[in-house]
């Protein structure tokens, strides 16, 4: 265990079973509901496979946080991994957009449990011209992000206790909505198989539209990687492996049958769409099973959805809170923000200025963002700088194994690596224009105050390759298809990014990595794992 200087740490108690609940009950919220209708939105019926090709893909990049977190079981360990290999000044880049990624999914989970939940009995939280949140409904979501903190404020202990209690009633009612909405399709609506195949059949968009519904997709499996940020609380390390591999699955099969749901569910008589015209799910703000039933006069497809969105809301939103202070406190140790948010409670035993830091600066995102309208368009700011943290993990992992610092190697790592960096290339890419200069702009300006408070002058050469590559990523959002230029059509944009980032940043991201044995300086200042 990493302890601080006070000789607090972290409490190992988290089981197998913890982590599963973590990663598959404490990970999903609403993307169940607003990520497949969005895939259908940009995929139409292949919006399934799209959430069936997410696992496969995210499969890859937790691969290579199995391979660091098994080395390097700490506290927000994805945040912590580059400095091993490459220095503080990549580091500081990466750990920023991963907290960007933990900070904005609370605030994210409050947004859609207002507009989904609480607007259907008090509609002026709601902006009904934009669709985004009206002042009372920002102080609701800013007074949600508040009582989240308590949960995870006592200690590993009561979080997990918690965690059992509502992910066992999550599960309950994953198995209960699967059910129900399945009979309920085939039984009231009249276009159930039909949309599958009719209305320029399963897939109406083509592989443009399978590649639109990718990132929604991808946001949806992100979760994963909690597991990694709380390896430091793990019994047994070993059970980060399982944990990994059956949380993705798990996620899978529920993301996939959710999405197929949503599908054999669409009534276009109910929702007054033209048949076929999927894009136009987009424009619709409420809950499309609200909708179903009114029409079908069936309360439980009201209230099964909105039981789960209020538990889906806290769950959620205290998991990644959690996750969240895990990586400040990563930051704290690597010495880019101030050391007492590296604070150990001693009697509860977790990172307490952390988590109120957190806290406060995700109730102000909530209340602050409640103006922006549309929910997808944060989703894609998110998306797109969770990915560009993640980026990094693959390189840091190749760079350690080839400097002989990592002992726990997955087989065929070379492929494991390249084909990672090459998803998250993509998934960066896919968010398009405008949501990858917002999330690099965003980056940019927290990453160069706190290296400049923090006087970050370690590893800036080994950092080329990863500033390269974010211009890179933003140019090509800049010039694809769906960028502000319109030059190069998309099919082909998404060729470019996948080799140019293979064949230049990919290497070039190890040689300089291979220049410091960065682990050696950096694992002493913590004394060890």
């Amino acid at each position: 265990m990493v302890e601080q200087s006070n000789k607090v740490g972290l409490r190992k108690h988290l089981t197998l079973g913890d982590l599963l609940i973590i990663g598959v009950a404490g990970s999903i919220g609403g993307a169940v509901f607003y990520g497949a209708q969005k895939a259908a939105a940009e995929a139409g019926p292949a919006g399934i496979l799209a959430y069936a090709l997410a696992p496969v893909l995210y499969f890859f990049i937790a691969l290579t946080y199995i391979d660091l977190a098994m080395d390097y079981p700490e506290a927000g360990g994805p945040s912590r991994f580059a400095i091993y290999s490459h220095g503080q000044a990549t580091n500081i880049i990466n750990s920023v957009a991963d907290l960007i990624w933990y900070l904005f999914i609370p605030p994210l989970e409050a947004y859609v449990f207002v507009a989904l939940v609480v607007s259907e009995f008090y509609p002026g939280v709601i902006n009904p011209a934009t669709g985004n949140l009206t002042l009372i409904g920002g102080l609701i979501a800013l007074a949600l992000i508040m009582i989240m903190v308590p949960l995870n404020y006592y200690g590993i202990e009561v979080f997990t206790v918690s965690n059992k209690v509502v992910g066992s009633m999550k599960f309950a009612l994953y198995a209960i909505m699967a059910i129900v909405f399945a009979l309920t399709a085939l039984k009231f609506n009249p276009y159930v198989l039909k949309n599958l195949t009719n209305y320029g059949g399963f897939m109406p968009y083509g592989v443009t539209g399978l590649f639109a519904a990718m990132p929604i997709a991808m946001f949806s499996f992100g979760g994963a990687r909690t597991i990694p940020d709380f390896a430091e609380e793990i019994k047994g390390k070993r059970s980060i492996v399982p944990g990994l591999i059956l949380t993705v699955v798990g996620q899978g099969v529920i993301y996939v049958t959710f999405a197929a749901l949503f599908v054999l569910s669409v009534d276009w008589g109910v929702f007054h769409i033209r048949p076929g015209d999927w894009s136009s799910f987009l424009n619709i703000s409420r809950n499309p099973y609200y909708y179903l039933a009114a029409a079908y006069k069936l309360p439980y497809m009201y209230i099964l959805p909105m039981l789960y969105l209020i538990l889906a809301l806290f769950m959620v939103g205290y998991v990644y809170m959690g996750a969240g202070t895990r990586v400040m406190l990563a930051m704290a140790r690597s010495k880019y923000v101030a050391g007492k948010i590296g604070e150990i409670h001693p009697r509860y035993a977790i990172p307490y200025w952390a988590l109120i830091i957190f806290g406060l600066i995700g109730a102000a995102i909530s209340f602050l963002f409640a103006p922006v309208p549309g929910l997808y368009g944060i989703v894609s700011d998110t998306t797109a700088a969770g990915y560009i943290g993640f980026a990094v993990n693959p390189i840091a992992m190749m760079v350690l194994r080839k400097q002989g610092a990592s002992k726990y190697q997955v087989p065929a790592g070379w492929f494991v690596s390249a084909t990672a960096f090459a998803i998250s290339s993509l998934i960066v890419f896919w968010n398009g224009w405008p949501a990858v200069p917002y999330a690099v702009l965003l980056m940019t300006v927290v990453a160069v105050i706190l290296a400049i408070i923090y006087r970050v002058k370690e590893g800036w050469l080994e950092a080329t390759w990863y500033i390269g590559w974010i211009a890179f990523e933003t140019l090509m959002a800049y010039i694809g298809s769906d960028g502000a230029l319109n030059i190069i059509p998309f099919t082909w944009a998404t060729a470019i990014t996948a080799i140019i980032s293979l064949a230049v940043f990919y290497p070039l991201g190890i040689i300089l990595g291979l220049r410091q044995r960065n682990f050696e300086v950096h694992i002493k200042d913590l004394g060890g794992v």
